[in-house]
């Protein structure tokens, strides 16, 4: 069957359960892939086919019901016919209706509140209705039924949510309100072409339709005049509300694989019907399953009812696929009412996150992975994400790579910075795994060929040993070190002492026994128990390391060591114990202490493991990093793919698309720059930056995307034309290399320097646009700035995008710290408010 689907629905009472119509229809139910019968049609969802209605063949729409009884849908056919149907039971002609006239079934809709209730809406005839309004448990729809639009048609219906109102769009002109409540029926209506598609919002107030590429949004409270319009690339084939979403809007377009989706909001201005929305786009089928866009253009979606942004994709080669929105591009409102940025909690738990039935459930969804709440950080539901990426963007956060600026970052997020500033060299981010020449398949790189020279080390005296301990030696893995933080030799000294000015302690005791100056680590332990308030752990660790003087296979000692570690809450303490207590040559108790920093633990693996274990531990950490959206393991990958999987896995355990966005920035400057998740990060990132208002934030982060990308200057494709003949009125534009002279007309730009037709004037100080523009200023070496530098900002032309006035840029903000409206006598237009309303919907929609 699943090569001759047409559509498919969840039932809205069932959670486990849809039907999937085409040449024939089929009640299936949702399971584990494990539990997944035989008997299954589908091939890209594990569903287990129930039954299948065998009497209507090519349905035309198919609509499932509000019953919580029992699983019924509503089947209307290209002849007119409406059937009902529960799949198990024989049902009789009453269940059935047949038109007086025969002509095409178009839609059909469930009233919720009352299931029974089903609207019907028909094509035209010029003797007949068009809309039939049927109490099924009454029998057929004759006299008992109501009967709307005669020579009109019905091209969709839908219930209202909050009373017994139907909605209709009728004959491609205008949409029609039945109210049932009333004997009579008293109707309204509102002239539009946009009658397709009817859908009312969650929340009840808000109603959508479209017509070939254009959305309007609705009031149902004032439905007089639309909200909003909104216009896209391509015609629509389906709009629908999420229904655990009160502002979520998702559109299908005819021969896309896309799904967008709309975030409508509306703006906190009182008495203002204005409303902004953020456009996201999304691919169910990832390229990995699909060979071409042939044959995956989407054609039909259905929300879950329950269930948090999740629903059933149906593509128009038959496929399904049981689709959550990753956790990346989900929005959240902020307590401080700004733009969406993070997780939003849905309508159904607005206190607690929902936590679906089926999260225990393994699906497959391309390269999506399922919505999991329990990935979530608890701290993420307690703290205001969107404020700490919003204060973070005003300190420039990202933009200027300073070690100074990331004293004010949590420890975590410190580290990695640190760590990739240390590893970045020669504007390229290579990561130890390539330094140390290892490769994560089965072929060998040449780089670990190069020779590695191993030393046995000798112990101190006072140490009666008799084990020798081996550490091994190379030139990547010297550079390894040092990028791992770590000293040369003949900086021991110093680089410790620098660790103590710093407060790391039992750090530095702990990077001094690993190079087996077990006395240095006995007076850093010995003089931090006398700075520290509670010194009693410090204080014993010196003791006990002082009198480390036996064999080390004495089993007293690893006992003790064993058991010590449960109660050591200092990570580097324990890793130092379980170093001087290591057993037939194996550290994994130390490379597996996971409170000692990754890079420590890496510096170490260089210095003691041989080639193949040491290749071993790398693959492992990396593969570990990404299954944890572990930032550290950047050290490891570097700019490579999987380095853009730990960013993602970051990315879905935090929501924090601010620091995975310009780390991307700032080191991944190659060929994986240009890759979709990058840039979707940063374009999500430079949205939120929009929303905030951060215009100059942006404007610099641009220009840091394009010193990055290149070093050489574009060339200018935006300049100031001449209303009359079209060319640049910038001299400086005309000619970029010409020093101007302390003689230089400043009035010269008055009119156009071509056709020498007069330029705009201002609007408040009336002189012509230019006029101001070329007040140079002399610089030190006598000559004058030249270009766009010697033009302030001031002095820029400024108009309204709605009616077109402006002026001086300094003129226009000075008149409106005052006045709302256009500051031309004869215009009404209120260009402040309208920029105040509009601008996050012209800057962030993608």
């Amino acid at each position: 069957m699943s090569g001759n689907i047409h559509g498919i629905g969840w039932f809205p009472n069932f959670s486990t359960k849809f039907v999937a119509w085409g040449q024939e229809i089929g009640l299936y139910e949702v399971c584990g892939k494990e539990n997944a019968s035989s008997r299954s049609r589908l091939h890209n969802i594990p569903a287990t086919f129930l039954a299948t209605e065998v009497r209507y063949q090519y349905a035309r729409c198919v609509q499932p019901s509000y019953h919580r009884d029992r699983p019924i849908i509503a089947v209307g056919l290209s002849d007119g016919k409406i059937g009902i149907s529960n799949f198990y039971d024989a049902i009789d002609s009453s269940w059935e209706y047949t038109p007086r006239q025969q002509r095409m079934c178009l839609c059909l809709a469930w009233n919720e509140t009352e299931p029974n209730i089903l609207a019907i809406g028909h094509d035209r005839h010029r003797s007949d209705s068009c809309i039939t309004i049927w109490d099924i448990e009454r029998g057929l729809p004759k006299d008992t039924a109501n009967f709307f639009g005669v020579s009109e048609s019905a091209h969709s219906i839908c219930w209202d949510k909050n009373y017994r109102l139907l909605i209709a769009g009728m004959s491609q002109k205008h949409i029609k309100m039945f109210d049932l409540r009333q004997a009579n029926a008293a109707s309204q209506y509102v002239q539009t072409k946009t009658v397709h598609g009817l859908s009312v919002a969650p929340n009840g107030n808000y109603l959508c339709s479209y017509v070939d590429s254009l959305i309007m949004l609705w009031d149902l409270r004032a439905i007089d005049r639309p909200l909003k319009q909104i216009q896209s690339a391509k015609n629509h084939l389906q709009l629908s509300w999420c229904p655990t979403r009160t502002s979520f809007l998702s559109s299908l377009q005819r021969e896309s694989p896309f799904m967008t989706l709309y975030d409508v909001r509306s703006v906190d201005v009182e008495k203002s019907r204005e409303v902004y929305h953020v456009k996201k786009q999304l691919l169910p089928f990832s390229n990995k399953l699909q060979s071409s866009i042939k044959g995956y253009s989407l054609s039909c979606l259905s929300w879950h009812p329950t269930d948090f942004e999740r629903a059933l994709v149906l593509s128009e080669a038959g496929n399904i696929l049981d689709f959550k929105l990753p956790v990346s591009i989900l929005t959240a409102y902020s307590n401080h009412k700004k733009l969406p940025l993070l997780l939003q909690r849905p309508l159904s738990a607005p206190n607690t996150p929902i936590r679906s039935n089926l999260l225990n459930e393994k699906q497959s969804i391309g390269t999506n992975p399922a919505l999991n709440f329990d990935i979530i950080d608890t701290d993420l539901l307690e703290r205001d994400l969107v404020d700490m990426t919003r204060q973070r963007a005003l300190r420039d956060y990202g933009l200027k790579i300073e070690v100074k600026r990331f004293n004010d970052l949590d420890n975590y997020l410190k580290n990695v910075w640190l760590s990739l500033n240390n590893l970045y060299r020669d504007e390229c981010l290579t990561g130890l795994k390539s330094i140390l020449g290892i490769s994560l398949s089965y072929q060998s790189d040449p780089l670990s060929t190069s020779r590695i020279e191993s030393h046995v080390l000798q112990w101190p005296e006072f140490i009666n040993n008799s084990n020798s301990l081996v550490c091994y030696r190379s030139e990547q893995r010297d550079l390894a070190i040092k990028l791992c933080g770590w000293s040369t030799e003949q900086d021991f000294e110093s680089y410790i002492t620098s660790l103590c000015d710093n407060k790391e302690y039992s750090r530095a005791a702990m990077i001094s026994v690993f190079h087996l100056k077990i006395l240095s680590a006995c007076d850093i332990l010995s003089k931090t128990a006398d700075i520290l308030r509670d010194p009693s752990m410090f204080r014993i660790a010196a003791i006990a390391l002082s009198s480390f003087n036996a064999d080390r296979c004495s089993s007293t000692w690893r006992n003790q060591r064993s058991n010590a570690n449960m109660q050591i809450q200092d990570a580097h303490l324990r890793a130092i114990f379980s170093f001087l207590t290591i057993e037939n040559d194996s550290f994994d108790a130390v490379l597996t202490e996971e409170g000692v920093s990754l890079a420590d633990r890496i510096a170490f693996a260089c210095k003691y493991l041989s080639e193949s274990k040491l290749s071993e531990f790398v693959k492992q950490q990396i593969q570990k990093s990404i299954e944890r959206g572990d930032l550290n393991g950047l050290l490891l990958t570097g700019e490579s793919l999987d380095g853009i999987n730990i960013l993602q896995a970051y990315l879905d355990r935090t929501f924090d698309v601010q620091t995975v966005a310009l780390i991307a920035i700032n080191y991944f400057h190659k060929e994986y720059f240009n890759s979709k998740s990058i840039q979707f990060w940063i374009s999500s990132y430079l949205d939120c930056l929009n929303s905030w208002g951060f215009w100059e934030k942006r404007a610099e982060l641009e220009i840091k995307i394009e010193n990055a990308r290149s070093t050489s200057r574009t060339a200018r494709t935006v300049f100031l034309s001449c209303n009359f003949c079209g060319k640049s009125v910038s001299n400086a534009l005309q000619d970029d290399n010409r020093v101007r002279t302390a003689s230089t007309n400043v009035n010269k730009l008055s009119s156009c320097p071509n056709c020498r037709k007069p330029l705009p004037r201002c609007s408040l100080c009336l002189l012509h646009m230019g006029t101001m523009l070329n007040n140079f200023s002399p610089i030190e070496n006598g000559t004058e700035n030249i270009g766009w530098q010697s033009k302030p900002f001031s002095k820029w032309f400024s108009w309204c995008q709605t009616c077109r006035h402006g002026g001086h840029t300094e003129h226009i903000m000075q008149w409106f710290k005052q006045n709302a409206e256009c500051p031309v006598s004869s215009c009404s237009c209120r260009c402040f408010d309208m920029d105040t309303i509009v601008q996050n919907n012209h800057c962030q929609e993608i």
